[in-house]
């Protein structure tokens, strides 16, 4: 069997959809699975590059830009010329490079028009078609009629179509189960994360004034950023001892600058926050080390509802405490007290005091982080998903 993942993130260097593929792709050639990942379009600005390979392997998963070339031109035309001519070549690659019972996976988000074409070229020779469920379609931004309305034409002319699929949740199990042919297979892969490379040496202690990490966005709608500023500044009032909570991003990256310096200067926090600018690496991991508490605080959101987390994953293989809201995926996983805390959504007091709380009981906020990252291991390690993804692909067209 032969399994192209087709994708649109920047590759190898990205954000959580690129792990994640990475993650997907390791586990397959793990059990013997002939697997690449090709990037439809370019990604990358001369200048700004964080990938500048247009193909090679990383981490034993072989990968291609498939026009050649990772940059995008500088001219709108020319972008849009590229982009009609990476479809072409993707489709002429497919049609070419796999056969009847080879597996097309697509990681590819709202593409609608594109990932029917690419489904189309597969078909055309007998392969299957997957898809990644791991947003609901057109759910990460501001809920509209155009986005309703694009999300059931991914529903009802896609997953119809569909010959299996990988959700991340209950809620997009679900989901896909309801709008799928009978015959489609389905499989339940949650958030996946290289345990090793995140299995780190706990550096908390190093610090001579620990600090809570947070290595998502700057976002409220995705993060609750705001709700965690303003609870952080809630906690320190009654933590007597210096606590910083360092952020990546930017201020000036996010929408929501001017409340970020309001809560900042309402709560006096003035060198209690810092933001770092991107992180990727080493350095992610390496402040990931340092920290002594992480925060998670997810928002009743449509995003949110049927998502979960990456960098859940990443949090608990480091053996660091996190502080969860009691919605979503993750309280499927994570139990309040044992493995995780958990707070009610929104309930920035009861976030203020959860911080208060780990920080003054070093004891306990040792044993729940132990268990957390046992019960990483256990379930989130891309590498215990290869026997289950194979008998998943195995069981396409039976």
């Amino acid at each position: 069997m032969r399994l192209i993942i087709v994708a649109s993130e920047p590759y190898p260097n990205g954000m959580a959809g690129t792990r994640r593929i990475t993650c997907y792709a390791r586990a397959m050639r793990s059990v013997g699975i002939d697997c690449e990942v090709v990037l439809y379009r370019r990604t990358e600005k001369r200048g700004m590059a964080r990938n500048t390979a247009p193909k090679g392997s990383y981490q034993g998963v072989p990968f291609r830009y498939i026009g050649g070339s990772p940059y995008k031109g500088n001219h709108f035309v020319t972008r849009k010329f590229y982009n009609w001519l990476d479809a072409k070549l993707t489709e002429r690659y497919l049609r070419k490079n796999l056969h009847k019972g080879d597996v097309l996976f697509l990681y590819m988000g709202n593409q609608l028009d594109l990932m029917l074409r690419f489904m189309n070229a597969a078909k055309s020779v007998g392969a299957f078609c997957v898809r990644d469920l791991c947003e609901i379609p057109y759910g990460t931004s501001t809920e509209t009629e155009e986005t309703a309305h694009m999300r059931e034409r991914v529903l009802s002319e896609q997953f119809p179509l569909l010959d299996g699929v990988v959700s991340i949740s209950d809620a997009l199990l679900e989901i896909a189960k309801e709008r799928t042919r009978p015959d489609c297979k389905h499989i339940k892969v949650p958030i996946l994360v290289d345990y090793e490379e995140f299995d780190l040496p706990d550096k908390s202690m190093d610090h001579e004034i620990p600090y809570i990490f947070h290595s998502g966005t700057l976002f409220e709608q995705k993060d609750g950023i705001l709700g965690m500023i303003e609870a952080f500044g809630k906690a320190v009032r009654d933590i007597p001892f210096p606590v910083r909570f360092i952020m990546s991003g930017l201020i000036g990256d996010s929408p929501h600058k001017d409340d970020i310096i309001r809560l900042i200067d309402q709560y006096g926090l003035d060198g209690k926050i810092i933001f770092t600018g991107y992180l990727q690496g080493s350095r992610l991991r390496d402040y990931l080390a340092g920290a002594s508490l992480t925060i998670i605080n997810k928002y009743p959101t449509l995003q949110n509802r049927y998502g979960f987390s990456t960098k859940l994953g990443e949090y608990l293989a480091a053996g660091k405490p996190v502080i969860i809201t009691r919605f979503g995926e993750a309280v499927n996983w994570l139990e309040d007290g044992r493995s995780a805390y958990i707070v009610d959504v929104g309930d920035k007091d009861a976030l203020a005091r959860a911080i208060v709380r780990v920080f003054m009981n070093p004891d306990e906020r040792k044993r729940i982080s132990d268990e957390a990252r046992a019960l990483c291991r256990r379930s989130f390690d891309y590498s215990i998903w290869g026997e289950p993804l194979l008998g998943f692909l195995n069981s396409l067209g039976k």
